[in-house]
């Protein structure tokens, strides 16, 4: 009596495996030699966004220049925008080629991009918390926000990095009323306040200084947040700034946009979508705050990254033209040969786990073998 084989679970022969592994790589690699590098859908916005931060930084030079504010050594770019090292208002250190970066018109067009990306449409409200130590940053999200004609509230910090907006006769907010004037940018300023540890001013080198931030604060027309106690300043600009953002932008390492703890450590620059733990805590920051109402959250804090995340140069001299980095481009894949490819060899898999149960079927009936693949 013929033996009977017990009849084994079938699986894929190594051959199809190569077959299929060999059909996947040479489609991927087809598609990506295949692919074309094509503008972003918001290209126009992005470019108009740049030249009219280009625009506003010439207007600016104009004026420190027209006003016998002298240049900086550090500065390479001639912008006029990068501050004296140590002031007054100087509360901390900071990165000069960070600094520098800062200047770039393209961060403006960046800045179209994750607004873009954070689903914003004209007439959306965005809520800009900006310290005085990237005054070019602050620029840029504002160029981008005119641009795409959303409406900007700010509340701006006098406090600045070593390098920033540290001087007194050019803080962020006059830079910003120049440029409102100038109709280069429109926005909303609903208060100042001191900058520095705790939003209070302090921190730096100078024990007047909160008698400075105090009698420019009085030249604008805009409150001063001066709480004295840094949770009850987060919960009043929250106030201020409403119940609809659409979206938060921190500009800076501002104490009240941060939070005072570890965790400001942990978050991500660029748009946050999906924000990292949020801390259970008074003084965690507005960007928790936001991150934990479901709101987009875009940090502009660590430029290195920032610029590298999203093919900017870091440092660059000359600053470059507008509509000649990366930031305004994306790849245009070839998702027709891709699912192809996937299809293919899927269906070789398929014939080879077919081939193997019919093989193994015939053993276990005692029918002679067949040389498999």
């Amino acid at each position: 009596m013929k033996a009977v084989r017990a009849y084994t679970r079938p699986r894929i022969r190594t051959g199809w495996l190569l077959a299929a592994m060999v059909i996947a790589l040479g489609g991927f690699a087809a598609a990506h030699l295949g692919s074309s590098v094509e503008k972003n859908p918001w290209y126009d916005q992005q470019l108009a966004a740049a030249r009219r931060m280009q625009a506003s930084e010439q207007v600016l030079y104009d004026f420190i220049t027209q006003s016998g504010i002298p240049i900086e050594q550090e500065d390479i770019n001639r912008t006029g925008l990068i501050g004296p090292e140590m002031t007054v208002l100087t509360t901390s250190m900071g990165l000069l080629e960070a600094k520098r970066t800062s200047l770039n018109p393209d961060l403006a067009a960046l800045m179209v991009s994750l607004y873009r990306q954070a689903g914003l449409e004209a007439g959306d409200q965005v809520a800009l918390g900006i310290s005085g130590s990237f005054p070019g940053l602050a620029i840029a999200a504002l160029s981008a926000a005119t641009e795409m004609g959303l409406e900007a509230r700010c509340i701006v910090s006098y406090g600045a990095s070593t390098f920033g907006a540290t001087r007194p006769e050019l803080t962020v907010p006059r830079m910003l009323r120049i440029l409102r004037e100038e109709h280069l940018l429109t926005y909303n300023l609903l208060a100042v306040s001191p900058g520095g540890d705790d939003d209070a001013g302090a921190g730096g080198l100078y024990e007047h200084t909160p008698q400075v931030i105090m009698a420019l604060a009085a030249q604008e027309e805009a409150p001063l947040i001066d709480e004295g106690d840094l949770a009850a300043n987060i919960q009043r600009r929250m106030a201020l700034y409403g119940d609809d953002v659409a979206c938060f932008v921190n500009v800076g390492g501002a104490t009240a946009n941060l939070g005072n703890g570890m965790h400001s450590l942990d978050f991500p620059p660029g748009l946050v979508l999906n924000p990292p733990p949020i801390p259970d805590s008074p003084t965690r920051g507005l960007i928790y705050e936001y991150a934990a109402r479901g709101v987009p959250v875009i940090h502009l804090l660590n430029l290195r990254k920032l610029t590298m995340d999203h093919g900017l140069p870091f440092d660059p001299a000359p600053l470059p033209e507008p509509g000649t980095s990366a930031v305004y481009y994306r790849k245009a894949g070839q998702p027709l040969l891709l699912a192809g490819t996937l299809a293919l060899a899927g269906a070789v898999l398929y014939l080879g786990y077919r081939s193997d149960k019919r093989r193994r079927a015939a053993a276990a009936n005692g029918e002679p073998p067949q040389p498999p693949l």
